[in-house]
């Protein structure tokens, strides 16, 4: 035997009486131990045994490849892959769809409203109308007691008939004062005709000698001669006085007129004041709010009732952000909360001129040291097809007011 073997068979022994040693010692230890730790020195012997169970060194490459040996595997394997496959190519083709949309769910529908009110004050005499009617155009909603205002309309058309017979009188004196002055001026005609023959024979007096002619004759000739010239000066002073009442006459007759064109605006205005008395309805549309009876008193501006219009129209509040792309005339997805089985079409009509904030009660002031930055939204206006509600429910009544979600395509 080699020095080498000798050796080992040495550490052998060795090991083997210290293994004994090992043995005996935990023999009697076991003896001595409770009872109750029996449990815990299985469970530490399991574990000793775990450990001593040789452990799987193969990596994970070669783990996956034997877990794909069998056939179900693989089948599960190929399912999983397909799925994640699909949900990407759902995923890209969700992305490229909605990319072309700009959705907002702040869109209502809106009509037109008419807000009535009486333009007289007066006592309701008469309701021809009840709460939601639907009614046309010009038909009488309630009338107000008109008593007064038929007074004030008799009193307007007596006034009138005055001015009338003012103008009538004033034409009449222009008549007169145009006779009178060709009346004058045929005098003063004649008075000139008389001043010329008296000129003329104080003039052959004069030239006589004197003793031809007795003096006291000369002197009356002379006299006569002026007084017939100053009464036709006279006469002519006359006629211009009376073409004076001419003017003064056609001044009289336009007064007159323009109180005739007074007294027929107050004649219109008293007509209208008591047209007033019966309100009518100024458009084709369903009475809302209309709560009032007989003997009701009513005042100018006092809200009376309103009438809904049968337009529709949709607003939707779009962020700023979103408008982008957005152009009148792009079509647009609409759906009705109330019935949001029944997809209508619309497009855009217009944009408002800007964001709702800008038309508030209290308009923002931005220029404030403590300003927070807030996406606006700006009201856009979306009309409905013609034939958006060919299949709509025959007895849905889409009322202003109703919320809405509107999908606008930017992108075609």
């Amino acid at each position: 035997m080699s020095e080498d073997d000798q050796n080992e068979a040495r550490r052998n022994r060795r090991g083997d009486k210290h293994d004994g040693d090992e043995n005996e010692a935990g023999t009697q230890e076991h003896d001595k131990r409770p009872s109750n730790e029996d449990d815990a020195d299985d469970g530490k012997g399991a574990d000793k045994d775990d450990e001593d169970q040789p452990e799987d060194d193969r990596s994970a490459k070669e783990k996956a490849a034997d877990w794909l040996s069998t056939r179900n595997h693989k089948l599960i394997a190929l399912a999983v892959l397909a799925i994640l496959i699909l949900a990407i190519i759902a995923g890209v083709l969700w992305w490229l769809e909605a990319r072309k949309w700009k959705k907002t769910d702040n869109a209502y529908i809106r009509g037109p409203i008419a807000r009535l009110s009486p333009g007289v004050a007066g006592n309701v005499t008469r309701v021809f109308v009840v709460d939601n009617q639907v009614v046309k155009a010009g038909q009488p909603l309630a009338a107000i007691s008109v008593g007064s205002y038929d007074v004030a309309v008799r009193q307007a058309e007596a006034e009138h008939s005055a001015a009338e017979a003012a103008v009538l009188q004033a034409e009449a004196a222009l008549v007169t004062a145009r006779a009178q002055v060709r009346q004058a001026a045929a005098a003063a005609r004649a008075r000139d005709a008389e001043a010329d023959v008296a000129a003329r024979d104080y003039a052959r007096y004069a030239s006589l000698s004197q003793g031809a002619v007795a003096e006291a004759q000369r002197d009356r000739a002379a006299a006569q001669a002026k007084s017939a010239r100053e009464t036709a000066i006279a006469a002519a002073e006359t006629t211009r006085a009376l073409a004076a009442r001419i003017g003064q006459a056609r001044a009289d007759i336009a007064a007159a007129k323009a109180r005739v064109q007074q007294a027929l605006a107050n004649l219109a205005n008293a007509k209208l004041r008591r047209g007033d008395a019966v309100v009518l309805a100024p458009i084709a549309g369903r009475v809302t709010q209309f709560d009032i009876e007989p003997g009701d008193y009513l005042a100018p501006g006092q809200p009376l009732a309103a009438i809904v219009g049968h337009a529709r129209w949709v607003e939707a509040n779009f962020k700023e952000d979103q408008l982008r792309l957005m152009r009148p005339g792009q079509p647009v997805e609409l759906q009705i909360e109330a019935w949001n089985d029944f997809p209508l079409q619309g497009y855009v009509e217009s944009f408002q001129a800007g964001s709702g904030a800008q038309f508030s009660a209290l308009p923002p002031q931005n220029a404030t040291g403590n300003w927070v930055k807030t996406v606006q939204r700006v009201p856009v206006r979306i009309r409905f097809r013609d034939d958006a509600f060919r299949n709509f429910p025959a007895r849905a009544d889409v009322v202003p007011g109703l919320s809405v979600n509107a999908a606008v395509k930017v992108m075609q």
